[in-house]
């Protein structure tokens, strides 16, 4: 054997497989390639999938109570709005019927308006007024000064008898 067919069968079987080699390598890394190029898009799906899956759970236990408590306070807003309103058309009445109190048939007799009395003396509950805010005394006032004007308290022995029919 020559060298020339030494060569030859070293380099022709060698190249052979050389070439043989570098085709499967290049198929090989092709196919590596394509499952990193798979892995990475199934990684991708699974970010995505987890994401929605965080996204679905941040709605349903904070986003949703949220607006479920958001609307109740809205609502109850609103009830707390009209309620007030309400209060102030009261006190309005309420005003009304206090500065009309001064042209009540009462406010000028000895005892007054008893409306007046009340609003005076509503400090006075300590020196024996009763729960009310009236004394015995201080609620039939006006009626004790005046005659009896059906004359039936003749026959009767009760010196304070012209509040006959009204509540002690």
């Amino acid at each position: 054997m020559t060298f020339s067919e030494i060569l030859n069968i070293l380099l022709g079987g060698g190249s052979l497989a050389l070439l043989v080699s570098v085709i499967t390598l290049k198929a090989t890394v092709r196919k590596a390639n394509a499952e990193a190029e798979k892995a990475k898009a199934d990684a991708e799906g699974v970010r995505i999938t987890n994401t929605d899956n965080a996204t679905r759970i941040l709605v349903e236990n904070i986003v949703k109570p949220l607006k479920e408590e958001l609307n109740a306070t809205r609502e109850d807003l609103h009830a707390t709005k009209r309620e007030m309103a309400s209060t102030k058309r009261e006190m309005q009445r309420l005003r009304k019927a206090v500065e009309a109190a001064s042209a009540c048939p009462h406010s000028d007799d000895v005892g007054g308006c008893p409306v007046l009395f009340k609003l005076r003396d509503n400090q006075k509950d300590s020196d024996g007024a009763s729960a009310d805010g009236y004394s015995g005394e201080a609620r039939y006032r006006s009626n004790r000064d005046k005659a009896d004007s059906q004359g039936d308290c003749a026959n009767e022995s009760d010196a304070n008898c012209n509040i006959r029919g009204q509540p002690p």
